[in-house]
């Protein structure tokens, strides 16, 4: 006869196994933030060191959580 432990071990490890493959499907469903820059780059041209500049860069959360933007830098 068979041993069940055997196949009973078998059988979770299949599962488990199975788990993990499924597992990056179900973090896409999550609550995840998402960012739309219409405008990433722009152009300041020819700068003056006295005279101050600014551009305003539209951010959009496309995502269904909270966008956090940490850093930013110019390149």
């Amino acid at each position: 006869m068979r041993n069940p432990l055997k196949w009973l071990f078998r059988g979770l490890v299949g599962c488990l196994g199975t788990g993990a493959l499924f597992a990056p499907v179900v973090l896409a469903g999550s609550q995840v933030p998402g960012i739309i820059i219409a405008e990433p780059n722009y152009n300041f041209g020819e700068l003056s060191e006295m005279e101050p500049i600014s551009h305003d860069f539209i951010v959009k959360n496309n995502g269904n959580t909270t966008l956090n933007i940490r850093d930013v830098q110019p390149s």
